[in-house]
């Protein structure tokens, strides 16, 4: 089963780094990361496009203009996305150890 991570963001380019690697170590393969950007500045989106160059993962970036708290309508928009038959919501400061996909 297919499994689709989605990620949480804002403008934390460093808490996003963290959880990215992580996931970069996971022990189970059939998994692609969608990241749910609420509304970051470009900074955040070259950092995104540089990290999925160098990765091995299916990575994913949504975005939605910053106006205002929308975390709700971005992860849904971002579940629109997925084509994983099990969604798993991670925020984007929360590190996953590396069985974390595979106890799922």
């Amino acid at each position: 089963m297919k499994i689709s991570i989605i990620v949480a963001t804002y403008n934390r380019i460093d808490a996003l780094n963290f959880v990215l690697q992580s996931l970069e170590s996971q022990t189970d393969d059939d998994f692609e990361i969608i990241i749910a950007d609420d509304g970051s500045k470009i900074e955040t989106a070259e950092f995104i496009n540089i990290f999925k160059t160098q990765s091995k993962r299916s990575i994913t970036h949504v975005w939605h203009e910053d106006l205002g708290f929308r975390l709700s309508q971005i992860r849904n928009l971002a579940s629109a996305q997925a084509s994983g038959e099990y969604l798993i919501f991670l925020d984007g400061d929360c590190m996953a150890q590396p069985d974390f996909i595979a106890q799922h």
